[in-house]
């Protein structure tokens, strides 16, 4: 069967990690414009894009990355119209239940109407199934432990070390702020925040960061694992609980050690190899860094273990995946 995976962003690790157990072909629509005042024109562009595909590929099966979901519409559209066969699979991040997206006129019935709904942790699948959702059709399937090539060449910046990597996405989740108090209470660390700055207008205020923090913009996959891979450590915080950090999963996959936010989803999932801190208190932050950092060593190896069980239980969740997508097709359930 042919599988064919959307996203509407430029990369997601995610779907990359899970790519070579599904065997889909992959597509990351990225095109944007600079100011989000040209959104609904963004938007109209990738969706020709993406009916463009479909008519293309001809899937057997559609798999969409959610949000944003007007997405999905676009796949029932196909459905309706050229291919009452395809199955549509829905991979949920959390902000997909969340305002706007889940309020789109639609959204909430035609997820209802997917052979299969993926949530990305169990704190998210018993919000949903207590919202009154079928619980044959949501299914948890976390991040495995992400592939990447570590890179053994130059170091990709001079900062001085050791370096605590940041990824960010400027969203109003990340203790932004709180981060930079933190590294002004801790000079000796070099704090990385990576990610489109022009993101945080609005949400978040970046001036006045401590020179100790090195904010390297939105950086190509490349360059990206390689900063991952020169790090001492990889931070990860959100204030939110039932967020799994695709951060973590890229920390676990390159046995990094981790500070990453005390919730109950992150410390379930990340077990070990991780300082959890309170992502509102900036010396929290601090003192988590500065202990990870002493700890490295025996982090490393805690990491190392964590990542063998992980890939483990993933393996064998992603198989129960398969065997729902393979029932539904037989008995014809996703009417």
């Amino acid at each position: 069967m042919k599988h064919l995976f959307i996203a509407w962003v430029a990369f997601q690790r995610r779907t990359v990690s899970m790519q070579p157990h599904f065997g889909y072909e992959l597509k990351f629509l990225s095109f944007s414009f600079r100011t989000r005042l040209l959104r609904p024109f963004e938007y109209l562009f990738k969706s020709i894009q993406t009916l463009k595909l479909f008519l293309q590929r001809k899937p057997d099966v559609i798999w969409v990355q959610l949000p944003p979901t007007p997405i999905l519409h676009l796949a029932f559209l196909y459905k309706v119209l050229f291919n009452a066969q395809v199955q549509i699979v829905a991979d949920c991040h959390n902000a997909t239940f969340r305002k706007p997206w889940i309020h789109i006129p639609g959204t909430i019935k035609l997820l209802q109407q997917c052979d299969l709904v993926l949530v990305h942790n169990e704190w998210v699948e018993k919000s949903v199934i207590s919202n009154g959702w079928s619980s044959d059709r949501v299914s948890v399937l976390e991040d495995p432990p992400a592939s990447i090539p570590m890179n053994n060449q130059v170091s990709p910046a001079d900062f001085p070390h050791p370096w605590i990597i940041f990824p960010c996405s400027f969203n109003q989740d990340e203790p932004i702020e709180n981060v930079l108090e933190a590294a002004r209470l801790a000079p000796e660390l070099t704090y990385i925040l990576t990610g489109k700055t022009t993101r945080a207008k609005g949400i978040h205020n970046l001036n006045n960061a401590p020179d100790n923090v090195k904010m390297v913009g939105f950086l190509s996959e490349e360059r990206f694992n390689s900063f991952l891979c020169h790090s001492e450590v990889v931070m990860g915080l959100t204030k939110l609980e039932g967020v799994q950090l695709s951060v973590a999963n890229e920390a676990v996959g390159i046995c990094k050690p981790m500070v990453l936010s005390d919730t109950k989803t992150l410390r379930e999932i990340f077990s070990k190899g991780a300082i959890y801190v309170d992502s509102l208190k900036p010396i929290s932050i601090a003192q988590g860094c500065r202990e990870a950092v002493l700890r490295k060593a025996e982090m490393i190896q805690e990491v190392t273990n964590l990542r063998m069980s992980r890939e483990k239980d993933w393996l064998n969740r992603a198989s129960q995946i398969e065997n729902i997508l393979t029932t539904h097709r037989s008995t014809g359930s996703s009417d």
